[in-house]
């Protein structure tokens, strides 16, 4: 099997250099390395020029999930492996991942992220709220396991993905990942998670960056459990979150995060409020009785008798 690998860019022209180093200096190199453009206004492209990649640039933004599917319809080989622009992997990345497809029934295959900032207040937020490391022990994921494959680094057969449509656009900057893994497994296909091969973020954050990544990163988690049919719940339940976080982080000894915590519910509530005023809210979702809507997002007192209500 050959492997096309493939970055999705975003004004990502300062992360390029050392993610595309790293990518043709994998002791397995991939046959083919695309640089997807996705309508940056830095100097992205001219940066990437430099290498031996192909370039293909969209004319303006379309996000994540058009980015993977134009890497997706422009793949030449058997197996399309992701590089998120400020993920480095390490040497072996591809070796030991390529070596999953050795089963038939492996369609996917990831391995860790492991954050390379810490010493910084936000950049340990970030490591220790929104962290998509899945450990040191090798995972089989077959449906219907809670597990999915991060997006920022992963290798899956073009022939799946292709017979499955791609990725969902809708979901333009994040959970597009999570979405395909879960359609991935829902098919009868297995995926591996290899801790062995290891990609090292290296993104750094501000204050502000990270609260706005976090509401981001969870926007879909609520949306699909309720938690944006009612926005007053929601606002509460960031004040809840805020204090069980400063809870958490004080008993461990982690008291410069405290900031952090006690501006995060005002960040999600701005947001929060934003979306829930805007044209491009999104449909009401009823959840399924057994959602988390009524551990999230309803105070102790009405929980169970809001729960037994929805079910009667």
């Amino acid at each position: 099997m050959r492997v096309t690998a493939y970055i999705p860019c975003f004004n990502g022209a300062r992360y390029l250099p050392a993610t595309i180093t790293a990518i043709l200096g994998q002791t397995q190199p991939p046959d083919e390395l695309l640089i997807i453009d996705d309508g940056s206004t830095d100097n992205s492209s001219e940066v990437a020029s430099r290498y031996p990649v192909r370039i293909i640039r969209h004319e303006k933004n379309k996000g994540l999930a058009a980015a993977r599917n134009t890497a997706l319809a422009n793949a030449k080989y058997d197996l399309l492996a992701a590089f998120d622009v400020d993920a480095v992997a390490e040497p072996t990345w591809l070796q030991y991942l390529f070596e999953a497809f050795r089963d038939e029934q492996i369609a996917g295959a990831g391995g860790r992220l492991v954050e390379n900032f810490r010493e910084d207040p936000p950049d340990l937020w970030r490591a220790m709220q929104l962290s998509q490391d899945l450990g040191e022990t090798s995972i089989e994921m077959i449906w219907p396991t809670p597990k999915r494959l991060g997006g920022f680094g992963v290798v899956y057969r073009v022939e799946v993905l292709r017979k499955l449509g791609g990725y969902d656009e809708r979901f333009r900057t994040n959970y597009e990942d999570v979405d395909l893994c879960a359609r991935v497994l829902e098919a009868g296909h297995k995926a591996l998670f290899d801790p062995r091969a290891v990609m090292r973020h290296m993104r750094r954050d501000s204050f502000s960056s990270v609260l706005r990544t976090s509401w981001r990163w969870e926007f879909y988690t609520h949306y699909f459990n309720g938690g944006y049919n009612n926005i007053a719940l929601k606002l509460l339940f960031n004040f809840r979150l805020a204090r069980v976080l400063v809870w958490q982080h004080a008993r461990a000894g982690c008291f410069s995060l405290l900031p952090l915590d006690a501006t995060l519910p005002f960040v999600h509530s701005y947001h929060d409020v934003r979306y829930g005023s805007s044209r491009e809210r999104l449909p009401h979702l009823i959840p399924h009785p057994d959602s988390t809507i009524y551990e999230l997002y309803f105070p102790w007192p009405l929980r169970q008798r809001r729960k037994s209500r929805m079910q009667g």
